[in-house]
């Protein structure tokens, strides 16, 4: 590994003395008489990245099939430590020098200004950065005559890990649009197992969106056709409970009644019957209540303990 024989920057070291009766001596280390940074970095390879920014490699990770390269919506752990032309460290006692994470799509002025220098490494590496981009500098620093020559900072960046965005599901395939379908409701139900309502409903709802941006493609196809109509009557049946729990108890009616008579033998067929006469009961509309719990009776082969169930609805005062 090509590490830098970086010096210290503070001059005084104590040396602990292995005998507890001795206090600690301390030892003067020897400085340069001139700390100059380019002159520090000239000992690394140079790439010029732009008029404003100059990166000197201290250490370059090898490239694998497995290299994580840095890009606009990656997200970063890093460590990173700034200093002046002299080699003062500027950001002594902050959060950057020690580990740190960071997204490449934050809107954060210092990441905007070092985004051209992240683009150029990938996880394991290490390089200073030379940056003279006025954007990097306060009011005040700009406004107390320096020379805008002299207006550099620099910047060693250690990159710790790299990790990349998961890249969007194939939906051109019927496969994956299958898959997206059942992760909607799975989610939604997992939200709804922890009696997070709000959130199930909005699981549930964007995958009845989904179903209506439904290619024309898949419409002839019969297990798009069958898919589909079963994800509708689930995410429906669903989405409508959710509202039941929410206690907005027409909204539920409004999903439920238009796709009841879709639900025919279907396993969830009697429980959505029991859900859409409990709403009407809520509203107090007998007449609709009473209409469907006779089709239920009639339509539905009901257990003995079903039967109790829609019968404590409709004797219910």
């Amino acid at each position: 590994m090509n590490q830098s024989n970086w010096f210290s920057i503070d001059d005084l070291e104590l040396q602990h003395q292995t005998s507890p009766a001795n206090p600690p001596v301390i030892k003067e280390r020897k400085l340069p008489e001139k700390l100059d940074m380019d002159s520090i970095l000239s000992q690394y390879k140079q790439i010029e990245i732009n008029s404003n920014l100059i990166k000197y490699i201290v250490f370059e990770n090898e490239i694998t099939e497995n290299s994580k390269q840095i890009n606009v919506k990656s997200k970063i752990k890093l460590k990173c430590e700034e200093r002046d032309l002299e080699g003062n460290l500027a950001n002594k006692g902050t959060n950057n020098i020690q580990a740190t994470k960071i997204s490449m799509a934050s809107s954060i002025p210092y990441i905007q200004g070092l985004r051209s220098a992240f683009l150029t490494m990938k996880e394991g590496d290490i390089a200073w950065f030379k940056l003279s981009n006025e954007q990097m500098y306060t009011e005040q620093e700009i406004a107390s005559g320096i020379p805008v020559q002299n207006l550099q900072k620099y910047f060693k960046i250690d990159i710790l890990e790299v990790t990349q965005p998961e890249l969007p599901i194939d939906l051109t395939s019927l496969e994956n649009r299958l898959k997206q379908m059942e992760l909607f409701k799975i989610e939604g139900n997992q939200f709804y197992e922890k009696q997070q309502y709000q959130s199930a409903l909005l699981r549930y709802q964007r995958g009845l969106n989904f179903l209506e941006k439904w290619p024309k493609k898949f419409e002839s196809n019969p297990v798009a056709i069958e898919a589909k109509r079963n994800s509708l009557l689930v995410l429906s049946s669903n989405k409508a409970q959710c509202l039941i729990k929410l206690q907005d108890y027409k909204q539920a009616i409004s999903v439920l009644e238009p796709l009841i008579g879709q639900m025919r033998n279907k396993q969830y067929e009697v429980k959505n019957y029991y859900r859409l006469i409990s709403c009407f009961h809520k509203i107090d509309e007998q007449v609709k209540a009473d209409f469907y719990y006779r089709q239920v009776i009639h339509m539905c082969q009901l257990s003995q303990e079903e039967k109790h169930l829609f019968n404590s609805i409709k004797f219910k005062k």
